[in-house]
């Protein structure tokens, strides 16, 4: 739910009870909270239109009634007709809220006909039934007033600045014969106009609206005034003082002569401003999300593919002599599926569920490194210049997936100067981001960290515009004449992978800024992996059991093993690898479990073997997050994780480290 502070309410609407009919008790007991958050203190509640009849014939201080339409013996038509055409209850505003109707225009015409005020489909959005509730009950308190005409002028006076300035909607009023127009105080704060500010004249509104919205404003207007609506209600821009627009929902009513002329019309305007902007962000996070879904998905399939491919070719170049021509088409064969594995971290990445090999890598020196590489790519007309932290900046990070984000931006910004004289500015920092950067953040960390490695990379090339930057963290969106896969959109999702926060500050004509930050480890950066060389030298004994549902994985990693001097056991599955363990506990020196299973998959048969053997060593294999793994299995005795797609040379230096604990 919101905060508080966004619902604002006087006493009078606070204390003013509403009413809530509804035959289904779970939606009685939703809008009661709802309201209740909003600050609106007194409800009632009736589970049929009956009751609701017996309630407001006993309880005088009911302003609104929240009605149901679809309920059995007497419906929300019916009841409201009821209500309606009662002298005690005819100035009770009536607000159908409903999604059972089939015809929603039919429904609403009849509602209206029935003596509803105003129509909320289900599900209800917290900000329209506020606004919606709010209304309501001041116009309710208007008509008390209007029925008690022997109150003083004085309480008159204090009931209309009630209805205008004591609510935060702005009110309009335009007098079409008269020419009078009125745009109350709360009308011209929304735009940021003092009272004074805006004359009350004709034409205002007009020079106000967004030029995209004018021309669907007014055919909106124009069918309430035809009446072929009851009320018009549109969301909108207006232009506000500082030169902004602000988006707002205005709803109205006209009222006719006998000739059917539009006379007057008169209404309310909220900023909604904000509903906006996080309806924006919603979709784009559920956007986001589904695609990431799809991506994960293909992209682990074909990680088990690449495994295959790439350890046979492996194996095969292993035992091809040293001057066999065929070593060579086994060198392109894992090199091309490697570049696809690759391919596959990045659709991994955008899907936030990037490869995350671990590694404590300094931000500086990787940078510098990649920096270094990239000079030599780009026009001599780009003088890339350094500022890097003096202290060192290590982060835990997959360095692969680094490098890709750091020469992804670094081309990105050479593309965007082109082949002009420019700069690449190149920073790195121990920090932590400022409340306001955390606010302009594209992604913030899960877990905030005390201190934090920041990356920024900055240009001065051609820049872009606020809608350009809302769209490149989009997948295969691009600016360039030919698209580059998922370029951004895989930054964004190895960032977020790693838990990191990331911002981009542009402006058309004036460059771009990225800022990444990464959280600081307090660590040495990893030791550099064996050689392939001392790799094929290392020999073990004994017996691993492999637990893989795949069997093309199955079996190349069974030769693998023996390769290396280990004597294989195989699993199928979950359940199987349990029974074959259970048989075989005292030869198994070791377990290399495969993550996602049928039956059984590998976190649970893994909980399983510990439970038989407390010490039993269990390697587990997958193509998804280290970091997550170790997440996963925190204080469970995990001996190792082995990434998919996988080389002889790694399966080695897995079950080195593995036997050495």
């Amino acid at each position: 739910m919101s905060s508080n502070y966004l619902f604002e309410l006087s006493e009078t609407l606070k204390q003013t009870t509403i009413l809530i009919v509804d035959d289904l008790e779970d939606n009685r007991d939703l809008l009661e909270q709802m309201l209740l958050e909003q600050g609106f203190e007194s409800t009632l509640k009736a589970a049929s239109g009956t009751e609701a009849l017996a309630l407001l014939e006993n309880n005088t201080g009911i302003g609104l009634i929240l009605l149901d339409l679809m309920m059995p013996v007497m419906d929300g038509y019916e009841t409201a007709r009821r209500i309606s055409s009662n002298a005690k209850t005819g100035h009770i505003p009536i607000i159908i809220v409903t999604g059972g109707a089939l015809r929603r225009d039919d429904a609403l015409m009849k509602s209206f006909q029935c003596g509803a005020m105003d129509f909320i489909p289900k599900p209800v959005g917290e900000v329209e039934l506020y606004a919606r509730a709010k209304s309501a009950l001041v116009m309710f308190h208007d008509r008390v007033g209007i029925r008690d005409a022997n109150l003083a002028l004085r309480e008159s006076k204090q009931r209309y600045d009630l209805a205008v300035n004591g609510v935060s909607e702005g009110i309009f009023d335009i007098n079409f014969q008269t020419g009078e127009v009125f745009y109350s105080t709360n009308w011209k704060k929304i735009l940021g106009y003092a009272d004074d500010e805006v004359p009350n004249r004709f034409g205002i509104w007009e020079n106000l609206v967004h030029p995209d919205d004018h021309e669907r404003v007014l055919n909106i207007i124009h069918e309430h005034w035809e009446k072929h609506t009851p009320y018009y209600s549109s969301e909108h821009r207006l232009r506000a003082k500082n030169g902004e627009y602000k988006w707002v929902y205005s709803r109205g009513c006209a009222v006719w002569d006998e000739r059917g002329k539009v006379v007057r019309m008169a209404g309310s305007t909220t900023d909604i401003t904000q509903r906006r902007a996080l309806e924006v962000q919603l979709r784009q996070a559920q956007q986001m999300e589904s695609i990431g879904r799809l991506a994960a998905g293909v992209a682990h399939d074909f990680n088990n593919l690449l495994t295959t491919i790439v350890g046979q070719a492996n194996l095969a170049r292993m035992h091809l002599p040293a001057d066999s021509p065929v070593r060579d088409n086994c060198e392109k064969i894992e090199r091309t599926a490697m570049q696809a594995a690759d391919f596959c971290k990045k659709m991994l990445a955008y899907a936030g569920q990037g490869c995350y090999a671990a590694e404590h890598a300094d931000l500086s020196i990787l940078t510098a490194q990649i920096a270094e590489i990239v000079q030599h790519s780009i026009s001599k007309k780009i003088n890339i210049r350094y500022d890097l932290a003096t202290q060192p900046l290590v982060v835990e990070a997959d360095t692969a997936q680094l490098r890709h984000v750091i020469m992804n931006l670094l081309i990105n910004a050479s593309e965007a100067i082109g082949d002009t004289l420019g700069a690449i500015a190149i920073r790195t920092a121990l920090t932590k981001p400022t409340p306001e950067e955390l606010a302009a953040a594209v992604i913030t960390s899960q877990t905030p960290a005390a201190e934090y490695a920041l990356l920024e990379i900055e240009d001065t090339g051609c820049g872009m515009p606020a809608e350009t930057v809302e769209k490149i963290f989009e997948p295969f969106y691009t600016t360039k004449l030919t698209g580059r896969g998922l370029g951004l959109s895989a930054v964004l999702g190895i960032v977020k992978s790693h838990d990191g926060i990331l911002s981009v500050t542009s402006q058309s004509g004036k460059g771009t800024l990225f800022k990444i930050w990464f959280k600081r480890v307090d660590a040495p950066p990893s030791p550099a992996s064996i050689s392939m060389e001392t790799a094929e030298k290392w020999q073990g004994s004994g017996v691993i059991l492999l637990v893989e549902d795949e069997p093309a994985i199955r079996e190349m990693t069974s030769l693998m093993i023996k390769e290396i001097g280990f004597d294989v056991i195989v699993a199928e599955n979950g359940v199987r690898g349990v029974e074959m363990f259970r048989e075989n506990q005292q030869r198994i020196k070791l377990v290399i479990m495969d993550w996602n299973m049928p039956l059984m998959n590998g976190e649970e048969a893994f909980l399983i073997i510990r439970e038989i053997a407390p010490d039993a060593k269990v390697l587990l294999a997958s193509g998804y997050s280290e970091q997550e793994a170790f997440r996963r299995f925190q204080g469970r005795g995990l001996t190792g994780f082995l990434q998919k797609p996988y080389r002889f040379i790694d399966l080695v230096q897995k079950l080195q480290i593995c036997m050495e604990k």
